[in-house]
């Protein structure tokens, strides 16, 4: 065998027992992107398509929050802009879907609109009191 031979065997030899490393990752990533990009179209045809809970979501937490009458009042106003806001947010969604335009994350928080603001909604929904 001639040298050149045999340093293109050493080559080969070694990109295959590297690539045979890498595999396994790439495969996981080509999952996890692949959920990435359909939780990304779902999360857009939902928020496209319910984006009209806002409005009464909005007169609820407004009115939990600084009460009832202003609820009341500025809780639709509040409803109509987080309406167009969640519904615009389901358009960019679906129309991007497939790349990471601005990114897979929800562009709203919460992701839907039946979800809590934040954990302490969570806590204190799940959690009865202790009195």
């Amino acid at each position: 065998m001639s040298r050149s031979t045999i340093a293109r065997y050493i080559l080969g030899l070694a990109l295959a027992t590297a690539s045979v490393g890498v595999l396994p990752v790439q495969a996981e990533e080509s999952v996890n992107l692949k959920t990435q990009i359909s939780q990304k179209f779902i999360r857009g045809v939902v928020n496209l398509s319910t984006g009209w809970m806002e409005l009464p979501r909005q007169v609820y937490e407004v009115g939990q929050t600084e009460g009832w009458v202003t609820g009341l009042l500025r809780g639709p106003f509040d409803g109509i802009g987080m309406f167009f806001a969640r519904t615009v947010a389901g358009v960019v969604e679906v129309a991007t879907f497939p790349v990471p335009l601005p990114t897979y994350q929800p562009i709203l928080s919460p992701a839907y609109a039946w979800e809590p603001e934040s954990v302490a909604e969570v806590k204190d929904a799940t959690i009865p009191d202790q009195k």
